[in-house]
């Protein structure tokens, strides 16, 4: 009985931690001397092109749950807009960071970049935007005191989606990674179907990411699978979208000039193009298939 009834205790909690991951209760009344506006807005799945039309779909795609807005004002000052958007998860919050990140650091939470008066970072699976517009270095210094403010009050998530971790060091370039579960985009950096050969979806974790290799950068896909059988089916596809022979992962030459080379793991399937060789491309294939095996992938 203690146990079904701690079990419950634990299950009560659990979803009281999760279902209000944020609230309007995470804002400051103050910060800097910019002061807290009374207007508050809330958006959810089907109210968010009210908010940002033309771009809900990209935040519905990543797992949108909820977007608070609030603004701060100050005399002689120009506001600053505090957007929170509650992902659902880590990961998808670090998705849609990850989307358009150009220059990360990690001063601000998990993740943060900060760029002409824009600061955008992810904390657990809230992403924030906060918007001053002209900057100033009144505004500069109180927009970034509040995103840290901010930071502060949200809970802490997974560092970054385990996908990541299967990628090589040696010459990737951080800022290029993208991270999604949606088919919209595996064309973002080489197109590789109009349609969703891969079968990515929510189940699958799937990474983009450039290299730095001499005067090329070759770029790579990974995609983690529920189970092999959807990892098999994937990689056949791929096979036949750019005429592989073997799951050997030796390289083949594309219409370009450029080589390709793909590989199968347990649930896993990488592929590498762009590379300026065959042996380059090979050589960044193995660094992947050496992680995706050391991991059991």
């Amino acid at each position: 009985m203690k146990f079904v009834v701690g079990l419950l205790l634990a299950l009560v909690l659990t979803t009281m931690m999760t279902a209000e991951v944020i609230d309007m209760e995470i804002f400051p009344a103050e910060v800097n001397g910019w002061k807290l506006a009374p207007e508050a807005e809330t958006y959810t799945a089907e109210t968010l092109y009210r908010y940002i039309d033309g771009a809900s779909e990209l935040y519905i795609s990543y797992g949108f749950k909820k977007l608070l807005t609030r603004r701060y004002v100050k005399e002689g000052q120009p506001e600053i807009t505090a957007d929170l958007f509650d992902m659902g998860d880590a990961s998808n919050a670090f998705g849609i960071f990850a989307h358009s990140q150009e220059n990360p650091d990690n001063g601000i939470g998990q993740d943060s970049e900060y760029v002409d008066g824009l600061l955008r970072f992810r904390q657990g699976s809230c992403y924030a935007s906060l918007l001053c517009s002209p900057e100033t270095p009144e505004a500069r210094a109180a927009l970034l005191a509040l995103g840290k403010r901010l930071a502060g009050r949200l809970p802490a998530g997974a560092a970054r989606p385990e996908v990541i971790s299967l990628l090589p060091d040696s010459g990737l370039i951080a800022s290029s990674i993208r991270y999604f579960r949606h088919p919209a985009w595996q064309n973002t950096y080489q197109f590789i179907s109009s349609e969703n050969i891969l079968g990515i979806g929510r189940d699958c974790e799937a990474v983009l990411a450039k290299f730095s290799q001499g005067e090329q950068r070759p770029i790579v896909l990974l995609v983690l699978y529920p189970d092999g059988i959807a990892a098999e089916r994937a990689f056949a596809n791929l096979n036949r979208a750019f005429h592989l022979q073997a799951k050997t992962g030796a390289a083949v030459q594309l219409a370009d000039k450029k080589y390709f080379a793909a590989f199968l793991g347990k649930r896993t399937v990488a592929a590498v193009w762009h590379a300026g060789g065959a042996a380059p491309a090979e050589r960044l294939l193995a660094g992947m298939r050496e992680k995706i095996v050391a991991s059991g992938n």
